[in-house]
């Protein structure tokens, strides 16, 4: 529709619309792509191998109140925001357990402390 108000307005031809005249994607294209897209095939940093192993580390009744924020490299030290006081509480209580998990997982164990807000 546009293009044809541009055309008239323009007093030129209708040019062929590129997108109509383009071959669609193969599957494998649209899988390759989607890959690509979604890092899939990547190595996982250590941020995402925690998060996606958040609720094994923590359990599946805490993974909903409290979430890894951030890790520095440099010290080692992983941060994690919590929902309410009792949380912080409960994780701290299990600190070392949880620091343990998540130094079991692959490319963690430079983590060495955690902090709970």
């Amino acid at each position: 529709m546009e293009r044809a108000l541009v055309a008239d307005f323009l007093e030129l031809p209708i040019a062929a619309d590129p997108q109509k005249e383009a071959m669609p994607m193969t599957m494998r294209e649209a899988v390759e792509k989607a890959w690509e897209n979604w890092g899939i095939g990547e190595e996982s940093s250590p941020e995402q191998t925690i998060s996606e192993n958040w609720h094994k580390i923590v359990g599946v009744g805490f993974a909903g109140k409290c979430a890894p924020d951030s890790l520095n490299e440099s010290t080692g030290t992983l941060f994690i925001k919590t929902a309410s006081g009792p949380v912080k509480q409960e994780l701290g209580l299990s600190r070392k357990k949880i620091l343990a998990k998540i130094r079991k997982l692959e490319s963690c164990a430079h983590v060495t402390d955690i902090r709970i807000s």
